[in-house]
């Protein structure tokens, strides 16, 4: 089994977004970009994750009784 760099940094940063602001996940992201570890798609990835949580959750509407 080999190591892969950018696998390695990719399951960090999945696993730092919710636990640290969004900004440090970007910058840190982008870091690792600009060394040619990541690329735009391993960024989308992260942005989609990060809008993910950051979307509201969508209250769930109260299920209608049947009138007697």
């Amino acid at each position: 089994m080999s190591f892969s760099l950018h696998d390695f940094i990719m399951a960090g940063l999945r696993d730092a977004v919710g636990q640290l602001p969004d900004y440090k996940v970007i910058m840190n992201a982008t870091g690792w970009y600009e060394k040619n570890v990541l690329t735009e798609a391993d960024l989308a990835e992260l942005q989609v994750l990060i809008d993910e949580k950051n979307s509201p959750e969508e209250p769930e509407e109260p299920e209608e009784e049947p009138e007697p």
